[in-house]
């Protein structure tokens, strides 16, 4: 499945704080395709959801390491214009 990804996480890492609340996600998603996130309350699926679209960036204390790779491109570096990513990467609760 190596480049036919749409979205991939490598080695993903999500901080609330002291709190490692991912760990070294690893994940392609491909495109066209039905993901299902299945877990326990309290098990990091909205905070990897939201990573993805940087919802995390409005949260002061969190910080991410690590890449998502959305359509070839990695979102977590300088330049990226999230607003547009966002547009792009949608998400309803």
């Amino acid at each position: 499945m190596a480049g036919t990804a749409k979205i991939a996480a490598r080695a993903f890492n999500l901080y609330y704080g002291d709190l490692h609340a991912l760990k070294d996600i690893t994940i392609e998603i491909p495109a066209y395709s039905v993901t299902a996130l299945v877990g326990p309350t309290g098990g990091g699926k909205t905070s990897f959801l939201r990573s993805i679209n940087r919802m995390n960036d409005l949260i002061p204390q969190a910080r991410a390491a690590g890449s998502i790779i959305i359509a070839g491109k990695e979102i977590y570096t300088r330049g990226v214009d999230v607003v547009e990513l966002r547009r792009r990467v949608g998400l309803v609760f």
